[in-house]
């Protein structure tokens, strides 16, 4: 049934979680999953100095979160792949769900920063609004 999944990871301690629904999509569907790590820059120190050096930090934390997930898999047999994107979270998701023609997208909530988030993130709320597959939105 799903070809493609794409799981947008954050590498908190709920990404464990969304791997266990990856692992258990990959074994039972025969699917290929793509990782997806969306993080932003802090343009707002661009003019100070070490900005280039926060930047490099930035990048290798972000590839190791992708790494690690890719690791966590490595032996399962499921054909998984991933990148880090810079961007804002919720348009890098659906950007690369497009991209790859995904048939499912496995995300995360997080605790409601404001009423209009109650139920979901913003993030998980955006994709779900926009999405044109199904969204698995795991608490």
């Amino acid at each position: 049934m799903f070809k493609t999944i794409l799981c947008a990871i954050d590498g908190s301690a709920a990404t464990e979680k969304h791997l266990l629904y990856v692992m258990h999509f990959g074994k039972t569907e025969r699917t290929g999953v793509h990782f997806i790590h969306a993080y932003q820059l802090p343009h707002h120190y661009a003019a100070m100095e070490g900005y280039e050096a926060l930047i490099t930090e930035y990048k290798r934390v972000a590839n190791g979160v992708v790494e690690d997930a890719k690791r966590y898999l490595a032996e399962t047999g499921i054909d998984v792949n991933g990148e880090a994107v810079e961007g804002p979270p919720a348009e890098v998701i659906l950007t690369e769900a497009r991209r790859l023609q995904a048939d499912l997208i496995i995300l995360g909530s997080r605790a409601p920063s404001d009423a209009s988030e109650l139920f979901l993130g913003s993030v998980s709320q955006q994709v779900l609004n926009a999405a044109y597959v199904p969204v698995l939105v795991i608490p």
